[in-house]
């Protein structure tokens, strides 16, 4: 059993630098379409369809990057406000906390699945661009899945990162 779950965490930890590495190409993909629009716009004319490339890849990029940062425990925590409690307490805190981002990372991502599936079905495009936009929120949803794994992690092994930098 222990095999299988450093195994299946071996897995999560790759889907979740896969993802953040996408992270990282949605913010250089973001950077290059606004400055080459901005160039174009001083000859008088601009890329088709660049507000909805930019909201996309930002999208992309705070999706992806979330899971990442939980699993390196890159997040800021409250430590004034954490020091106040004995150790029973802060324990009992975090994994409070914890267990409620795990309902709420859950019911985003059934929620996101839900209008992936309204959007597939009512054909739904970019404004500019006749791409659909059915695919972005089965994105989140999956970051969101990867949450709940990451947070789950923390919760059976306090104090330890599911990644290390």
């Amino acid at each position: 059993m222990l095999r299988f779950l450093e195994s299946f965490y071996a897995w999560i930890r790759l889907a979740i630098t896969f993802l953040a590495v996408i992270a990282g190409g949605a913010v250089l993909v973001m950077i290059a379409v606004t400055s080459v629009d901005i160039l174009l716009r001083l000859f008088g004319t601009g890329i088709v369809g660049a507000y909805d490339i930019v909201r996309i890849m930002g999208v992309i990029a705070i999706a992806f990057s979330l899971p990442y940062v939980t699993a390196i425990k890159g997040h800021i925590a409250i430590e004034f406000f954490y020091h106040r409690f004995s150790r029973t307490g802060r324990v009992i805190l975090d994994s409070s906390f914890r267990t409620i981002s795990v309902g709420v990372f859950l019911l985003l991502a059934w929620r996101n699945i839900l209008y992936g599936i309204m959007l597939l079905r009512s054909n739904q495009v970019m404004q500019t661009l006749p791409i659909p936009v059915f695919w972005i929120p089965w994105m989140i949803s999956l970051s969101c899945v990867l949450m709940i794994l990451t947070i789950t992690y923390h919760i059976f092994h306090p104090g330890k990162e599911l990644i290390k930098l």
